[in-house]
């Protein structure tokens, strides 16, 4: 049963990495054009909370195509609120320095540790966004609480968050 769902942009740590190069090879004359309307993304669509997961339908904008990901509870190790360290050393306005801080997302997939930085405003970025990614933060904080209750422990960190 979905808890809560709200329109959310998505950046995974491998796609920093590829934005970053590519961001490089960008001439500072257009550079200066460019906005920070909202958080720098890859995925766009609806974020979805539920008892055993975190589900993302939406669009997939590098590719142009549909993309969905499932992060089940039992996967997610650890969670937060900021940028990596990677993140915060490579902040340029265009990636939305100032802007909301995301909630990051470490989980286990196929036997490789990943990270998801899911932020809420979608729709509108704005500085009271921060207050919406804190709340969906103690959403998920409190779901994952009742899986420690059976001894499987989850690591929460505030900014900065997942070196």
């Amino acid at each position: 049963m979905v808890r809560e769902k709200i329109n959310a942009t998505i950046i995974m740590e491998e796609d920093i990495d590829s934005l970053l190069a590519e961001w490089d090879m960008v001439p500072a004359w257009i550079k200066v054009h460019v906005s920070a309307k909202r958080p720098a993304h890859r995925y766009e669509g609806q974020f979805a909370m539920t008892d055993e997961g975190l589900f993302f339908m939406g669009r997939d904008m590098k590719e142009g195509k549909s993309f969905e990901m499932e992060i089940p509870t039992e996967s997610i190790t650890s969670i937060g609120l900021g940028f990596s360290e990677r993140m915060q050393e490579s902040i340029d306005p265009v990636f939305g320095a100032g802007g909301p801080v995301p909630i990051a997302v470490e989980f286990s997939e196929d036997g490789r540790t990943r990270r998801a930085y899911i932020s809420t405003c979608a729709d509108n970025y704005s500085a009271h966004m921060n207050v919406n990614n804190a709340r969906w933060y103690e959403m998920l904080d409190e779901t994952l609480a009742e899986r420690e209750r059976h001894d499987i422990p989850v690591r929460r960190e505030r900014e900065p968050v997942l070196a």
